[in-house]
């Protein structure tokens, strides 16, 4: 009888985007705790990384009620966050289907252009919706996305390498 090998990595990997939008909105509220989100887009990166690498659970669907989670917490416009999440995950599943994963540069340019796209719906509604906010924030917000994901990248990697290699022993 052959043992059948559980892999809890997709459900591990739910669970990071779920406390990384619900964690990061409650624990900005008490001052001890630095809110990581003004220096880079943690759920941004934890986004296009899931779907680049093809985790099962996240789905547009999903994505967009994550969306709604986050943008209800965060008080701004229901359905900003959706849809700049669908982006996401619609550029980082394309770059996926055209096979540009055997480069890290050319992902890593990929996951700029999808928050770059991300960030650029965003303040187009804020514009219009005539809400004030720092263009210098963003700018250095995806600078610091854009810098860290290499480092995300590794981590993740390593820890889901080990996940993976420690359930199937």
């Amino acid at each position: 009888m052959s043992r059948i090998k559980k892999n809890y990595n997709d459900v591990i990997a739910f669970v990071i985007i779920i406390f990384s939008i619900i964690g990061n909105s409650v624990l900005s509220e008490f001052k001890f705790f630095a809110d990581i989100n003004y220096f880079f887009n943690l759920q941004y990166l934890l986004i296009y990384f899931f779907s680049f690498n093809r985790f099962k659970y996240l789905s547009l669907l999903t994505l967009f009620f994550l969306g709604l989670i986050n943008d209800s917490l965060i008080g701004i416009s229901l359905g900003i966050s959706s849809v700049a999440y669908m982006t996401i995950y619609k550029i980082a599943i394309y770059q996926q289907n055209i096979k540009l994963r055997s480069i890290f540069i050319s992902e890593w340019a990929a996951c700029g252009l999808s928050i770059a796209v991300a960030y650029s719906f965003v303040l187009t509604i804020f514009f219009f919706q005539k809400v004030s906010f720092d263009y210098l924030q963003y700018f250095y917000n995806f600078l610091g996305s854009f810098v860290i994901y290499p480092l995300l990248w590794i981590i993740l990697k390593y820890c889901f390498l080990k996940i993976e290699k420690f359930e199937n022993e």
